[in-house]
């Protein structure tokens, strides 16, 4: 089973229940800035979002997950590990509610996702992709350790939106 523990987080696997929590986040342009062009999910998108989560979740025990406040049980935003694209590497990611911005948990969560993707799962890189001006997931990346490798297309990565330019940075053991 998935689970990502920190001293403040657990990142969990979406539940039926946390839909309510998922489409409230996703309602927040300021949120979704970098995650979707500041555009809300639809119900097919979240529907979709879901859904594969529960495939990656099903076929390698991964998935950007809810992120769990432990101080209040209550959902604080997205987190994990997924495959990207095509290209064989396993990407970790995170967006948060605004209501806990600058509570350091994008660092948390990511320094969570990354050892699991290199400890507890033996992969020698890890990798993260960030829009071009998410100038705040860059400070975390750096914070992790990570560094820049190029500007590419969602078609270089294999990615399901070949439209997208995004900034990739990894780790390497």
């Amino acid at each position: 089973m998935f689970l990502l523990e920190t001293e403040r987080l657990s990142i969990r696997p979406w539940q039926p229940s946390d839909r309510a929590d998922l489409k409230k986040m996703t309602d927040d342009p300021e949120v979704m800035r970098y995650v979707h062009g500041g555009v809300p999910y639809s119900e097919e998108e979240l529907d979709e979002f879901l859904g594969r989560q529960a495939r990656q979740l099903a076929e390698f025990n991964l998935c950007m997950g809810a992120m769990i406040e432990k101080s209040t049980g209550r959902i604080c935003g997205v987190a994990g590990t997924q495959p990207l694209g095509t290209t064989g590497d396993l990407e970790i990611g995170w967006w948060l509610m605004r209501e806990v911005w600058g509570r350091g948990y994008a660092t948390e969560a990511g320094r969570a996702a990354m050892r699991h993707v290199l400890d507890t799962l033996g992969r020698n890189r890890v990798v993260a992709i960030i829009d071009v001006g998410n100038e705040p997931s860059k400070r975390v990346v750096a914070r992790l350790g990570m560094h820049y490798e190029a500007r590419v297309t969602g078609a270089q990565l294999g990615h399901r939106k070949p439209e997208i330019v995004v900034d990739l940075f990894s780790h390497t053991r």
